[in-house]
């Protein structure tokens, strides 16, 4: 289960938004959209069972970091 840690308005003409979730390693991690919400590049994923971290990576819709 996803839940939503923190999430903060990006002012630009795509309104984005910065997101910090947590999560299990288990779980899916959003790309693109986070219900109907655009995610901007940065955001924060934690893995609560592994401790790593993952960062979106707008150009590729995808998290980098951790162990992957």
């Amino acid at each position: 289960m996803v839940t939503v840690e923190r999430q903060n308005k990006v002012i630009d003409r795509l309104n984005k938004t910065s997101f910090e979730f947590r999560g299990l390693s288990t779980d899916t991690k959003p790309t693109n959209k986070y219900k109907d919400v655009n995610i901007a590049n940065g955001s924060l994923f934690i893995e609560m069972d592994t401790e790593d971290l993952f960062f979106y990576n707008e150009d590729t819709s995808s998290w980098v970091g951790g162990t992957e």
